[in-house]
């Protein structure tokens, strides 16, 4: 998927007045993103085949902007193209957090990961009195699945629909590794957490922008918002098959922690939990996306360390 600027360019002039200077951002796995002004105002265009991507932003800037958790404001979303979709929010000048501060340059950098893991924090705590589910949330905030273990079961996302099985079928994927570590995860599921949390999904790298300062800016792209246990977002941070010398965000995560004991609670046992999952849902992805480099190296770590 990539438009080129100038039907953009075309497009933007249906819905905004004095459009110019527009400008490709990125390109992601799932959205093709631009900046351009209307007038005087710098605004983000993102296009891309799932509305309910879209709509979840709108949730996350309705529901959780504040001046202790920035969300860029959604000016508007709908149709773009055919089986394509829009969404146009507000410009926020910021650098991505992985641009800032690598993973690997941590124990240099302790007060700025500090920052970062505070507005994780923050996240954590958004009230879910009033969200119902687990896993994935709709474009309603609700979560898709009937609980926590469900949700890790399915090794799901809204994106693809195929199953795993299907795809050991007529991939590389490899089906018996895939069904021996699905119940190794199963073992670990009595030790996880029955309390639901807000999760980000995709925290940090370029969806948290950081100021020249050190303060954060916004953190963007809810796509992946889940309800469920804050630890799996740490996983993500610190993706298990990318080795890491040092300390890590979960290090600093889980002695932050060490002062709440019901929260790092059977620690170890949801770290593998999830460290199973996350690798499972990369091996799958990439089989969609037909990225098999990326899926071998995957598929080596979890044959030598799972």
């Amino acid at each position: 998927m990539h438009f080129d600027t100038n039907t953009i360019q075309e497009f933007l002039e249906t819905k905004y007045n004095y459009v110019h200077d527009v400008e490709p951002v990125a390109d992601g796995w799932w959205s093709q993103a631009l900046t351009f002004f209307s007038g005087e105002e710098k605004l983000v265009l993102r296009i891309n085949q799932h509305p309910a991507d879209f709509q979840k932003d709108v949730f996350a800037w309705e529901h959780f902007n504040s001046a202790d958790l920035r969300v860029p404001e959604i000016k508007s979303t709908g149709n773009f193209n055919g089986n394509y979709f829009y969404c146009v929010s507000e410009f926020v000048d910021g650098i991505p957090s992985d641009r800032v501060l690598a993973a690997d340059h941590l124990p240099l950098h302790l007060p700025l990961a500090d920052i970062i893991l505070n507005q994780l924090d923050l996240i954590h705590q958004l009230p879910t009195t009033q969200l119902q589910g687990w896993g994935y949330t709709g474009p309603n905030g609700n979560g898709l699945f009937e609980s926590w273990e469900a949700f890790l079961l399915s090794i799901h996302n809204s994106k693809y629909a195929v199953s795993w099985q299907e795809l050991a079928g007529k991939t590389w994927l490899n089906g018996p590794l895939f069904e021996k570590l699905l119940d190794k995860m199963k073992t670990w599921f009595p030790f996880l957490p029955k309390e639901k949390k807000v999760l980000h999904g995709d925290y940090g790298f370029d969806n948290l922008l950081l100021t020249p300062e050190g303060k954060v800016a916004a953190v963007i792209d809810w796509a992946e918002m889940m309800l469920g246990d804050p630890l799996y977002d740490l996983v993500h941070m610190c993706e298990p098959w990318i080795q890491r010398s040092g300390i890590t965000y979960i290090d600093l995560w889980k002695k932050r922690k060490e002062e709440k004991p019901n929260e790092i609670l059977n620690f170890e046992e949801r770290l593998q939990c999830y460290n199973i999952h996350y690798t499972l849902f990369h091996m799958h992805i990439h089989t969609v996306r037909k990225e098999e480099k990326e899926y071998r190296e995957v598929e080596r770590w979890a044959m030598e360390n799972l």
